[in-house]
């Protein structure tokens, strides 16, 4: 039997763990629907927990970065679970997304890239616009660093923040259809993720 796909999530919540996070629960359904009707086990790192400091290489100052990175690169599926802060994406995944900088020099003078033939998928949460903008600003990281884009590559809750529970959250995503578009999420990523599996694009010198 084929290994089965593995998915990470790399959640730039600014909140504490004993604070309801929205993208940590958005994140969370979507695990659950990929492990329960996609077959794929997900880990999902809240990046807040991590000691990732700034700059602009893998290796930086003993942090934790690179055993992030590693799990990254053990993945079939990366996914960037960001809430809306000022119409863009929280400063951990901009964060994240600068720390990659030294893999997209790599694939400049190299042509080969670590995350060839990986799917790359976004989960987005805020009550305020900026979605849109945010998705084009990671997919194209995303595509730049070797990451392969489905159709729906997007999942996105937009709906006041106050007061929630988990439950009464989950309830809102029932009634705003974002269960619907984390299945079709789900089927697309996992169904391109099997399919590079099989049938990997080329790099350089193959």
């Amino acid at each position: 039997m084929p290994q089965p796909l593995k998915a990470i999530f790399l959640v730039g919540t600014l909140k504490k763990k004993q604070v309801l996070s929205h993208t940590l629960t958005l994140c969370e359904v979507v695990a659950d629907i990929l492990k329960s009707q996609q077959d794929v086990e997900s880990e999902i790192i809240r990046l807040r927990d991590y000691n990732i400091q700034p700059g602009t290489r893998t290796e930086t100052d003993d942090d934790d970065w690179p055993s992030i990175v590693e799990k990254m690169i053990a993945s079939d599926i990366v996914i960037f679970g960001t809430p809306i802060w000022w119409g863009i994406q929280s400063s951990l995944i901009q964060r994240a997304i600068e720390r990659l900088d030294e893999l997209n020099d790599e694939l400049l003078e190299t042509g080969k890239s670590e995350f060839a033939n990986k799917v790359g998928g976004i989960v987005i949460t805020g009550d305020e616009d900026g979605a849109e903008h945010i998705i084009g600003n990671i997919l194209n990281f995303m595509s730049w660093n070797g990451f392969t884009i489905p159709p729906a590559p997007s999942v996105t809750f937009l709906g006041d923040a106050s007061g929630d529970t988990k439950e009464s959250l989950k309830k809102k995503f029932q009634r705003r259809g974002v269960y619907d578009a984390a299945r079709t999420f789900a089927r697309n990523e996992a169904y391109l993720a099997r399919l590079l599996r099989d049938n990997p694009f080329p790099q350089a010198d193959d």
